[in-house]
């Protein structure tokens, strides 16, 4: 019996060294680069916070989070707003820092492939998928750093 192929509309978002790859449902919406607040005292991968529709939300640096020390700068090409995973308490959305514009990419289980390696706590596997590698992040964990910030 064959098996039918489901489709699942995702976005690849370029950093520094890579990509990370979320389903679309995860994006409020793309932002060129603009002003941020600086937050005081905030940890590394905390950019600061950016006003966008009446709040202020954090903006994080994937890289930083992830691997404290690896490269990554205070500013990038665009912002994306992310819709939380898990709802339970306070904010309800946070940015991620993109190097580049994201591209829409349709999947189905045959399109990725596991890279064996070390991963960092932000991340839940590495993929291939065709040509480019992508980074599946663990949204439970950068949004329970978000969480613990001050602001």
């Amino acid at each position: 019996m064959e098996r039918e192929q489901t489709e699942l509309s995702c976005v690849l978002i370029p950093l520094n060294a890579g990509n990370l790859l979320l389903p679309n449902v995860c994006m409020a919406e793309i932002l060129l680069w603009r002003r941020i607040k600086i937050l005081k005292d905030a940890p590394d991968w905390c950019l600061g916070l950016l006003g966008w529709r009446g709040q202020a939300i954090p903006v994080v640096r994937f890289e930083l989070l992830n691997k404290p020390g690896a490269e990554g700068g205070k500013t990038g090409r665009c912002i994306i707003v992310m819709n939380r995973a898990s709802s339970n308490d306070g904010f309800a959305f946070y940015a991620l820092a993109a190097e580049g514009l994201p591209r829409m990419v349709q999947l189905t289980n045959d399109d990725l492939s596991n890279e064996p390696g070390k991963r960092g706590p932000g991340e839940v596997m590495a993929v291939k998928l065709g040509t480019e590698s992508a980074i599946i992040p663990n949204l439970d964990f950068i949004e329970s750093n978000v969480r613990k910030l001050k602001f």
